[in-house]
This record gives C-alpha cells, structure tokens and sequence, in this order.
C-alpha cells in the first residue's frame, strides 16, 4: 500500500508542476484580469471623475419638450337681445307679453313661452317679467324699463313662524 500512496503522490506532484509551469508561461505572455475595467486607460474613465455620481450638481437630461399647439380662446357669448317689454297678458295662467326687439324694424311682436326672440327661447313670462334664455344664460326683462341684466338665482331663508303666545 505505501508503494500505491508513493505513486500517487508523485503522479499529483506532476500534475502541479505542469499547472505551475503553464501559469508562469500565461504570465509572462500576457496579463489575465477578472475586472475589464482595469484594460482600460485611466483617461477614457474621466465622466466619473467630471461627474461625480453622488455629486448634488449631477441631474438627468433634459427631456425633450413636444411643441404645444396654441388653442384660441372660445370667442365670447353673443349678449342677449336688446327687448322692450311693453306689455304683459295672462289668462288662465298663459300669458303672452308685447314686446319690441331690435331689429324687427320697431314692430310690435307677441311672445309667449317656448317663442324664438333673436336666439333666445321665452322660458316663462310672469305678471311684470319676462324671463329669455340660451342654453345656461338666462336674461330678466321688466315691465317699463329698457336695460336687460342677467338674472342670479335668488335664494330666499325659509321664514319661521312664532306660535301665538298669549298675551297678559
């Protein structure tokens, strides 16, 4: 058994060798590197240096900014129509107002709810009012007066009554 052990001790002393031998001829030959950063000049590895990457002054590029189309404003509401109420019916709850509007030549027209007055519907006609409107506008003209203003809603508090206390 030792004999075997001899044998095998020499055989592995061989081997060895042989690697050894190989190693000094890879060396002296050319230069074995695991990082391939290291093949290359120090010159061509500035952008860390010029640019630190923890430095607070390095940021990303700029993006590229897409040319914006500029819209045109929608042009503005036509203004409501220019109306003298002259007079106001109603019977039976319909009622029917006369009024004049510009550009009818000053004639003298009947209205009553849901008539075309130059673009504008009659929503309702109430006993010293008449009430025009165009899609969310609505105008308020009164009984006597020739200025159009835009009708606000009015919100009114609901009125609390007192009972009766009995007086002494």
């Amino acid at each position: 058994m030792s004999i075997a052990l001899r044998m095998l001790m020499i055989v592995v002393l061989l081997v060895c060798a042989q690697l050894a031998r190989a190693a000094e001829q890879l060396a002296g030959n050319e230069v074995v590197v695991d990082n391939p950063v290291e093949l290359q000049p120090l010159e061509q590895l500035s952008a860390t240096r010029d640019k630190p990457l923890f430095s607070p002054l390095r940021r990303l590029p700029a993006k590229p900014v897409a040319p914006v189309a500029r819209q045109e404003p929608p042009p503005p509401p036509p203004p409501p129509p220019s109306v003298v109420v002259l007079g106001i019916v109603s019977e039976n709850g319909d009622g029917q107002a006369a009024i004049r509007a510009a550009g009818k030549g000053d004639k003298v027209v009947r209205v009553r709810a849901g008539d075309d007055v130059s673009g504008w519907k009659v929503e309702r006609i109430e006993p010293r009012r008449l009430v025009l409107k165009q899609g969310e506008r609505s105008v308020d003209f009164a009984l006597f007066t020739t200025t159009a203003k835009p009708s606000k809603p009015v919100e009114r508090p609901l009125r609390q009554t007192k009972a009766a206390s009995p007086s002494n």
